[in-house]
């Protein structure tokens, strides 16, 4: 991680005297507050995390309700991108047949990530990965069905729960 992307992340920590529960309900003593992001901070970080993909990875993003979605326009690239609403309802086209990128903001356990996975999947697309900009799950989470890590994850920072 250079430089530039080390002050975008330290911009947005926030950190505690004493492990705290944080929103996702983890207890740690760093939050990562990413809708302090701005767009040009969401290009770059999405340009770390995905950017060595060749443009044909992926046909469109799933961004999961509400953290992911600002992230999600920045991973897209230009694609299409579609918003996984907190009612488990899907907002945008159609992924019926479609190779789909799933993104949200951290990443702790996966599990979102991985319901998400499963939502797309009976709507007839395909999850070939995830990202997010901030991984606390030590870089891969297992597929909740078989235990397996079966897709990567790719972010442009990882941390530990501290």
């Amino acid at each position: 991680m250079d430089e530039t992307t080390k002050s975008i992340v330290e911009r947005v920590a926030i950190r505690f005297p004493k492990p705290t529960r944080v929103p996702s309900g983890h207890v740690c003593s760093v939050f990562f507050d990413c809708f302090q992001l701005t767009p040009s901070d969401h290009a770059r970080l999405a340009a770390d995390a995905v950017g060595h993909l060749e443009h044909d990875a992926f046909d469109i993003v799933v961004g999961i309700a509400y953290s992911g979605i600002h992230y999600s326009a920045a991973v897209a690239g230009g694609r299409k991108v579609v918003i996984l609403q907190k009612d488990g309802r899907f907002f945008g086209p159609d992924l019926k047949g479609l190779r789909v990128m799933v993104v949200d903001d951290v990443v702790f356990s996966g599990l979102h990530m991985l319901e998400a996975a499963e939502k797309i999947e009976s709507e007839g697309g395909l999850v070939v990965g995830y990202t997010c900009i901030i991984d606390r799950s030590s870089g891969k989470f297992p597929d909740a069905s078989t235990g397996v890590v079966q897709r990567p994850l790719w972010s442009a920072f990882q941390t530990d729960m501290e």
